[in-house]
């Protein structure tokens, strides 16, 4: 018994961890000067989440434990999941790094009966979009508790950013038992969403929402991060009120979360409501730079007809993703593609990212960007590895609309899927 409830701390902080993926801070990103309007918005708010001062005194107590005892994995596996609970609450970037580094140090120590830290350990992986190593962890770990069902799904999340779908669904019928969890509902509702069941999709997820908010041994964080899960599912299906209602549920919790002012700032633009998208957008960027939301305030000036601003914002976003190393964020590579920015680099990326990652957005994103590059025959096939799932996404639906078009040659879209569930 005392396992299990160990046990139900590490997957609920893990499943917090998956959401938070997309907007992920980097230390380079961190550095970067705003815009100046962006600078004032920040310096009249004082972000933080609801626990972050019980989180930071936790931090205090067990590096005094620590300094007590170097070698305990406990204190070591303990101190990595604050400092990466202490990331996603909107600290720096540098929180993640601590949270890997505990986190091996505490493995290293002992990997018997320390699942939990490797638990921690895949979650920042995944946050850094270092997936391959995730996957590594994850599968290491199955292999040492090959009884837990949610580190099956832990392991079934990471295969299918991977584009591993067939492990992904092996992963997930295994761990079916577990499937109101708080940690396997989010993963197992995006996989059926990504197949086209969105009515069971939605269903999951609001269950496990519901569940979240009555539970008192939840934090604040992972209760806001419940509900922009559901307004994020209900604003790809076209629902948009249920969306807000959503968001705004999770912004009640924490008004101070960078990733629900940023999903409103995107529920904003697919209204065209400008000056909300600023609003919204300016608020998450003065706490955290993301370029994705850049570029959406950008956009939303220049659709005001404020060249001036929307120029600054576009500057800022392209110093942001030229600093990036690696792969770009896949949110700010579309934007550049959007824009006609950066394309030959884009590419180039995408596709090097594409060798390991094989999942239908690294498709998409490459075919989005040969149809930019005018090789659209190219970008044919490549959508419809994009669109072997039927995924139903507006995305993914634009894009191929384009890319059939441009082509003359149909496709089977995403919308069939949406068509069919809505």
């Amino acid at each position: 018994m005392q396992r299990r409830a160990i046990l139900t701390v590490g997957v609920v902080a893990v499943a917090v961890a998956v959401g938070g993926v997309a907007l992920a801070r980097t230390s380079w990103v961190s550095r970067l000067a705003a815009p100046a309007s962006v600078g004032a918005v920040g310096a009249r708010r004082e972000p933080g989440f609801t626990d972050a001062a019980d989180r930071d005194t936790q931090i205090r107590v067990w590096n005094q434990a620590l300094a007590a005892d170097p070698t305990s994995a406990l204190v070591l596996g303990q101190l990595a999941a604050l400092h990466a609970q202490r990331a996603r609450e909107g600290g720096t970037w540098d929180d993640y790094l601590q949270a890997e580094a505990y986190a091996r140090r505490s493995m290293g120590k002992r990997t018997n009966r320390n699942a939990s830290t490797t638990v921690t350990l895949v979650s920042v992986l995944l946050a850094q979009h270092r997936f391959t190593e995730a996957r590594d962890e994850a599968v290491s770990l199955v292999k040492r508790e090959p009884d837990i069902p949610q580190y099956r799904s832990l392991l079934g999340e990471v295969s299918m950013e991977l584009g591993d779908y067939a492990m992904t669904q092996s992963m997930f019928d295994s761990a079916w038992s577990e499937r109101a969890s708080l940690s396997t509902a989010p993963r197992l509702a995006r996989w059926m969403e990504l197949n086209g069941h969105i009515r069971e999709a939605r269903r999951m997820l609001a269950a496990a929402r519901d569940d979240a908010m009555s539970r008192r041994d939840v934090a604040n964080e992972t209760k806001a991060w419940f509900n922009m899960r559901v307004g994020d599912l209900e604003l790809r299906a076209g629902h948009l009120r249920a969306a807000e209602d959503a968001y705004r549920a999770g912004v009640a919790i924490e008004p101070d979360d960078p990733r629900l002012q940023a999903a409103m700032a995107r529920l904003a633009a697919s209204r065209g409501d400008q000056k909300n998208v600023i609003l919204w957008g300016e608020r998450a960027i003065g706490m955290q730079l993301d370029p994705g939301t850049l570029g959406l305030v950008g956009d939303a000036y220049a659709a005001l007809g404020d060249t001036a601003k929307s120029t600054e914002y576009f500057h800022t976003l392209e110093v942001a993703v030229t600093a990036q190393p690696g792969p770009f964020h896949r949110a700010w590579s579309l934007y550049l593609l959007d824009h006609g920015l950066r394309v030959s680099d884009v590419l180039r990326k995408a596709q090097e990212e594409l060798v390991d990652r094989k999942d239908i957005y690294g498709y998409d994103l490459v075919a989005w960007a040969l149809y930019k590059s005018g090789r659209n025959t190219e970008a044919m096939a490549m959508m419809r590895e994009a669109l072997k799932l039927h995924t139903p996404d507006p995305l993914l639906d634009r894009h191929a609309a384009a890319i059939a078009t441009a082509t003359g040659q149909p496709l089977i879209a995403s919308a069939t899927a949406r068509a069919v569930e809505n």
